[in-house]
């Protein structure tokens, strides 16, 4: 056989003994892969609680894996999948598989995981997970294998087409993230290498169509069991935000997996934001956000800062815009929340509850807002402040918002009218006859005289349901007066109430300026109180003080006033005299205006009702009997005459 025929036959035998070795070895791959499916299995179930299926399971050769089909994880005792896999691909390096180390490359298709939270709060995962979180799943695994994670080393990772939902118990509210994607590179546990990249994209359709993006790179550090997020980017459209931080894993001083991460946005144009959205955000201008994201991987707390020099929001300028926001769980936190609104300034603290209709229960302080801002109105110099008690449903019908607190405005200005025709005087000196020369009607020409120019501040208690607000009670006052009462103001356009209008003794002296009668008006208390009624739109409402009750009280006034003549039996003076020539008691016939013209004689400096002739008689005692008798009865006659004209009086008046 020539030198070619024998190297045709080694070459022939090299290749049949390395095709049986190849079997023998594959067959070997082979064997140990089916007899590592069920430890697999049987290592990732005793990390959990729950139920763990699998529904078909083939080897894979070339490249050596695992290719499982139709993976089903449950709660305990739950009949409904938490997470389900339509398809899982793992590819093994065959050397480090032989070390029980698993490297290599893992595709997931369409996973499903399905957070149903309790009404106890805590999740489905949690209860799956509750070994590893409560520190006693390396208890169910041998000593060998209770840091089997790091020997876990990724070198593809790739997750097509997943999806999360959240429900919770008790409401029909439901959050998904869909067409999630992942692709990472050489993640590593054992031992700090090059950073991992890793790419997220997803969507959450009910706030927008637009993909949201994650990208970072994770380095491992075993000095505390976790992961360093170095030069991450969320990406969303324009809006671009940086983080970074840690992420760490279970260990034997930590039961749960804890977040520690930052993060800081450019900033944010919200007219191009709000494009984004699936309902448009009736706001526009630049912000930017910072915060932080802390604690236990099932339940974070977010906190963030928002900052903006400049905002319109709804047609309202607001200004120097800054929030702090946290969020565990569902309710978010609203504290040191402050902007410039109207000229002044605005704090906000309370909580809110996003869903498909975001509730909210506010504290609302305003300090010095310009109601000619807020109205419209450049004339009004008037500041509003106040602390408001917010409770809203649903945040954007206003009809559904109740609540209220304390407001204070001012100043007020008050415009100059002639009050004659507000007040009516003729009228109401005509109910009381004769004291028309009493009160100085001259000054009613000029309000300014009566009730200032402005009003100092008023001050409410206010009640808000809807669009309708109560003033209960509400106060003003200035030098001239003050004033009280209750009012409604329906639908933001009309106001209706009333109260009582109290004018100070000094304004009561200069408008009423007989004595008597003026302590008769005021009942000895020196001001003039009148009640009053306020109807009409909330920019102009009419004022009406009650004529009624002034035209009674000015006949009260007048015949308490010429009872105090009649029952004195003094002269009357010309203002009285002139008020009888207008009346019944004018007549000379009338027995009662015989008795009021009697003459008598001049009163004296002593109090009323004493007798001041004592001193007279009792000289002429000593000289004869006849000129004591004398004065002694004309003593006795003005007692007579005045008791007479009491029951008189009290006859024709009173009906006594």
């Amino acid at each position: 056989m020539n030198s070619q025929g024998k190297l045709t036959k080694v070459l022939l035998i090299f290749l049949a003994v390395f095709c049986i070795g190849a079997t023998a070895f594959g067959f070997y791959v082979s064997y140990y892969l089916k007899n590592i499916q069920a430890p697999l299995i049987s290592a990732l179930r005793s990390q959990i609680d729950g139920e763990l299926k699998i529904e078909k399971a083939k080897v894979h050769l070339f490249p050596f894996g695992l290719d499982l089909k139709n993976i089903q994880l449950f709660a305990p005792q739950e009949t409904t999948p938490s997470t389900s896999i339509e398809e899982a691909k793992l590819r093994f390096n065959l050397i480090p598989l032989v070390q029980k180390k698993f490297e290599g490359a893992l595709t997931v298709v369409r996973p499903e995981v399905h957070f149903r939270y309790g009404k106890d709060g805590k999740s489905n995962m949690q209860k799956i997970f509750a070994p590893i979180l409560a520190g006693e799943s390396d208890k169910r695994l041998s000593s060998v294998d209770q840091l089997w994670w790091k020997r876990v080393a990724v070198n593809k990772l790739k997750i097509e087409k997943a999806q999360f939902t959240t429900t919770r118990a008790g409401s029909a509210e439901k959050t998904e993230l869909k067409n999630i994607s992942i692709e990472a590179d050489r993640i590593r546990f054992d031992r700090a290498q090059a950073p991992a990249k890793i790419k997220l994209s997803y969507d959450i359709p009910q706030v927008s169509k637009m993909p949201m993006e994650v990208i970072s790179r994770l380095q491992y550090d075993d000095q505390i069991v976790g992961f360093h997020m170095l030069d991450g980017e969320f990406n969303w459209g324009d809006a671009r935000m940086q983080f970074g931080g840690e992420t760490l894993l279970p260990s034997p001083k930590r039961d749960e997996v804890m977040l520690d991460l930052h993060f800081k946005s450019n900033k944010i144009d919200l007219k191009k934001l709000g494009k984004m959205l699936n309902q448009k955000i009736p706001a526009s201008g630049t912000l930017a956000m910072s915060g932080t994201v802390k604690g236990t991987a099932f339940a974070p707390l977010l906190r963030l800062v928002v900052d903006s020099p400049s905002l319109q929001v709804s047609g309202k300028n607001l200004s120097n815009f800054h929030a702090e926001l946290t969020k565990k769980d569902k309710p978010v936190n609203l504290q040191n929340t402050h902007f410039g609104i109207f000229g002044g300034n605005v704090n906000v603290s309370g909580q809110a509850i996003p869903g498909p209709t975001t509730s909210a229960k506010l504290n609302i302080g305003m300090k010095s807002l310009s109601i000619a801002e807020i109205s419209g109105k450049k004339d009004q110099p008037a500041r509003l402040n106040g602390n408001l008690q917010i409770s809203a449903p649903n945040i954007q019908n206003l009809n559904a918002i109740s609540g209220g607190g304390k407001i204070s405005v001012g100043p007020i200005p008050i415009p100059n009218v002639d009050l004659k025709n507000k007040v009516r005087v003729a009228e109401v000196l005509a109910a009381g006859a004769g004291v028309g020369p009493m009160i100085n009607v001259g000054m009613l020409s000029n309000s300014s005289n009566v009730i200032g120019r402005q009003i100092n501040q008023i001050d409410a208690i206010v009640g808000i349901q809807g669009k309708n607000i109560s003033l209960t009670p509400y106060s003003m006052a200035n030098s001239h007066f003050t004033s009280s009462g209750n009012a409604s103001v329906i639908q933001q356009k009309t106001i209706q109430g009333g109260g009582v209008f109290n004018l100070n003794p000094s304004v009561t002296a200069q408008l009423i300026t007989d004595p008597a009668l003026r302590h008769s008006m005021t009942e000895g208390k020196g001001g003039l109180s009148v009640p009053y009624t306020i109807s009409g739109p909330v920019e102009d409402p009419k004022i009406q003080v009650n004529n009624d009750y002034l035209k009674k009280i000015v006949s009260k006034a007048a015949v308490a006033t010429l009872r105090n003549v009649l029952t004195q039996g003094i002269q009357p003076d010309k203002m009285v005299e002139s008020a009888l020539n207008q009346t019944p008691l004018g007549d000379p016939k009338n027995p009662l205006n015989q008795i009021l013209r009697a003459t008598q004689p001049p009163p004296q400096k002593n109090p009323i009702g004493t007798t001041s002739t004592t001193t007279t008689p009792t000289r002429t005692t000593t000289t004869t009997r006849t000129n004591t008798t004398t004065p002694q009865t004309n003593t006795t006659t003005p007692q007579k005459k005045t008791t007479t004209n009491q029951k008189i009086l009290d006859q024709l008046l009173f009906g006594k």
